[in-house]
């Protein structure tokens, strides 16, 4: 474990953790596309309840918010941490590892980091220190899946679930909505390692502590991506693939600029994605009713 996180730091130090590549000196504290130096930057690490039930349970999540996003979507729900970066704290990585023993101290079924790509150098080493400390809860790593192949693989044995959205299947609606003409192949290259390295999720006494849940948020005008990346997960990772199909989007940050995700999705477009769920014969899922 001590060899990936210097594998991961070394990747940082000239950023590469990610797909973008910046090559930013992050060690010397400049920032690249992700806004974030060489320490990670938290807004809260908190008890969530609002996750899916086998993340949140009884006493909900151990949910800590990463600053910054690898990503540039328009519509964010949350771009005031992601994208404007107008809140939050630098802190080290030993203190990320006492926000982690707090926050099982205080119930959390899990500790769940939310947009850790930029910054899972931090991530894997504050896990290592936390587990020595006696941290014994499943960790999740909650992303985007805009997430190196490789970075994935130096994962193993770090990460129990992946939350892993799945946000487009075709290149140029990446690009105009995400600035990431290649996240549909760099996602589901990463979706694969990490059904590979986890599997489907598990659970005891209703509480995830293994495996791969997929997000699918669907978008207005855009169900039909949506379907086609349903299918893509029965044909390539399993029926029994863990889904969580949400349909709480609502304009945000951007949005109003694209003036066919400006709104709600419709009652249509929800049972035509729904309807697809259903046809393809997924087993687990859960359906985040409008």
């Amino acid at each position: 474990m001590r060899e990936r996180i210097e594998k991961l730091k070394n990747m940082a130090k000239t950023c590469i953790l990610c797909p973008r590549e910046c090559k930013t000196d992050r060690e010397n504290g400049k920032k690249g596309f992700c806004g974030i130096g060489w320490n990670p930057v938290v807004a809260s690490a908190t008890l969530h309840l609002g996750e899916e039930p086998p993340i949140s349970g009884v006493n909900g999540s151990g949910t800590i918010f990463f600053v910054g996003c690898n990503m540039a979507c328009v519509y964010c729900q949350n771009y005031p941490i992601s994208q404007l970066r107008n809140t939050g704290r630098e802190i080290t990585v030993d203190e990320l590892a006492g926000m982690m023993l707090h926050l099982q101290e205080s119930g959390a079924h899990n500790i769940n980091f939310v947009t850790p790509s930029h910054v899972v150098h931090n991530v894997a080493e504050a896990i290592f220190l936390s587990h020595k400390r006696g941290l014994h809860i499943p960790i999740v790593y909650n992303t985007s899946s805009y997430d190196k192949e490789t970075v994935i693989d130096l994962l193993q044995g770090f990460v129990d679930i992946y939350l892993a959205d799945f946000r487009y299947f075709d290149n140029n609606v990446a690009k105009k909505y995400s600035n990431a003409f290649d996240y549909p192949d760099v996602a589901k290259k990463a979706l694969k390692k990490m059904y590979e390295q986890v599997g489907d999720l598990k659970t005891k006494d209703n509480i995830a502590y293994k495996g791969l849940l997929i997000r699918i948020l669907v978008l207005p005008s855009l169900a039909r991506q949506a379907k086609k990346m349903l299918d893509w997960i029965r044909e390539n990772l399993s029926k029994s693939s863990y889904i969580s199909l949400m349909s709480q989007y609502f304009p945000a940050y951007r949005a109003a600029e694209f003036p066919e995700i400006n709104r709600k999705i419709t009652e249509e477009e929800w049972e035509e994605v729904k309807e697809t769920f259903f046809n393809l014969g997924f087993e687990n899922g859960y359906i985040q009713e409008r």
